[in-house]
């Protein structure tokens, strides 16, 4: 008996070793997720060669962007008449991505849409872009086997983005059960893990009073408070908030220094959640702040870092 018990926890500890070798040996990735500002703006270099050099200098695998207004995916001939766009394809070489996709081209009209945008080291399968019922529109995209969604929420509407989060949510339900999600982007919403950073109601209170000069500002709930329930939708759906794994306590990812007209006041919009069957795959999620993101943005990016 006592052999047969040796040999069970012996047999248990070998699998247990084999077990975390197995996860030391896999790959570290890297995900950054930034709104850029009205199509990187605040850089007037050819190309973009200042956000691409702060680009280079992270080293990501992948690149979830927002507000890429004035890119075309490759091809100038998309752009409005007259038009000088920056074209992804270029941009996203100069800092060792050659795999990139755009929700959308330029408007013909030369309106501006805010679209959202992927670049990858690996080849990006398997896309779908969506601009029907989505503010902004969102990408869906599997690189490696892991599935993305890159989005930017409506940013004056809370219940344009509770259309949009159900649509988000019913496309992912819609696919194979077990896969690995991860879902980003600038959500222009509060998450209830951050409630108690907002309770002494100056959030709040500033959107009443920007919704005087601007009555399109619809960002409160049905109560006139601020409202949880985008935010609320992912969490039930079982996506894990990055963020909240590594760093429990509030951090901003807005304002910057720069500045931010939705808010004078400490707020986080920017998300990047996971799948709940990658949690323990998470490394590190941060807010990534330093002199560059200071000042050419007027919001700061989102890192993870996560093992596969």
């Amino acid at each position: 008996m006592k052999t047969k018990y040796l040999k069970s926890v012996l047999l248990l500890i070998f699998c247990s070793i084999i077990s975390l070798q197995s996860y030391a040996q896999k790959k570290e990735w890297k995900l950054i997720s930034y709104n850029v500002y009205w199509g990187m703006q605040k850089d007037s270099t050819e190309n973009k060669s200042k956000f691409a050099a702060w680009i280079k200098a992270q080293d990501p695998d992948i690149v979830a962007l927002q507000e890429m207004n004035g890119f075309t995916q490759q091809n100038p001939e998309f752009a409005p008449k007259g038009a000088n766009p920056n074209n992804l394809q270029k941009f996203a070489e100069s800092y060792g991505h050659p795999y990139v996709f755009i929700v959308r081209e330029p408007a013909p009209d030369g309106s501006i849409s805010f679209p959202v945008a992927i670049t990858s080291k690996y080849p990006i399968v398997n896309v779908t872009r969506v601009v029907d019922n989505a503010s902004h529109g969102f990408l869906t995209a599997e690189i490696e086997g892991m599935h993305f969604v890159v989005t930017h929420f409506h940013p004056f509407s809370s219940e344009k983005r509770g259309y949009e989060i159900d649509q988000i949510l019913a496309t992912i339900k819609s696919k194979p059960a077990g896969e690995k999600w991860l879902f980003m982007g600038d959500l222009n919403s509060v998450s209830p893990l951050d409630k108690s950073a907002y309770d002494d109601n100056k959030l709040r209170d500033f959107i009443r009073e920007d919704r005087k000069k601007r009555p399109h500002n619809k960002n409160l709930g049905k109560d006139d408070e601020l409202d949880y329930t985008i935010q609320q939708k992912i969490l039930d759906f079982g996506f894990v908030d990055a963020l909240k794994v590594t760093h429990p306590q509030f951090i901003a990812s807005a304002p910057t220094k720069l500045f931010y007209d939705q808010s004078k006041f400490p707020l986080r919009y920017d998300y990047l959640y996971v799948s709940s069957n990658m949690k323990n795959d998470i490394v590190k999620c941060e807010i990534m702040k330093d002199d560059f993101t200071d000042y050419y943005s007027d919001h700061y990016p989102v890192l993870l870092i996560f093992k596969k």
